[in-house]
């Protein structure tokens, strides 16, 4: 499973983990979710789908919505501090996007956004998709998050 080496480097050291998610609708918590004594590393996640809950409980600004839209890493970037905001867990990750096959409003591409909130740093990532396959794309991104967060540890 994807998510079991940050697993174990979190367990070993202590670590926590929380998840504010669009793009993925939840399947960077799901995964997380499969290892046994996932409540040890997992705090939480918020699926972040529609606008509203990407203003509140995540408390990303309006005006950074509509100056840059929800796919943007500046959204990404407010959702991870706001997910930190929240559950104070080591590492804080985000991710917004476009998993197509169709674009949304003020996107031109299949791209994702993420954010990753680790030792007071914040790490920023940028993703583009060419597959039309909507869940080939989650799956990808998810891949891709977690390949990251074990980059950092």
């Amino acid at each position: 499973m994807i998510s079991k080496k940050v697993f174990d480097k979190c367990l070993d050291k202590g670590l926590t983990i929380a998840f504010s998610e669009s793009m993925t609708g939840g399947n960077l918590s799901y995964q997380m979710i499969y290892n046994e004594g996932a409540s040890k590393v997992l705090i939480g996640s918020v699926v972040a789908y529609h606008t509203d809950l990407k203003e509140k409980p995540l408390g990303v600004h309006k005006q950074i919505i509509d100056d840059f839209s929800v796919v943007s890493q500046q959204v990404a970037d407010q959702m991870a501090r706001g997910i930190f905001d929240l559950t104070h867990a080591s590492i804080c990750v985000s991710i917004t996007g476009n998993a197509g096959p169709t674009l949304d409003t003020n996107t031109t591409k299949k791209e994702a956004f993420i954010a990753i909130l680790f030792q007071e740093k914040l790490y920023q990532y940028h993703v583009n998709f060419d597959a039309n396959d909507r869940m080939k794309n989650i799956e990808d991104a998810t891949t891709f998050v977690y390949q990251k967060i074990e980059e950092l540890l």
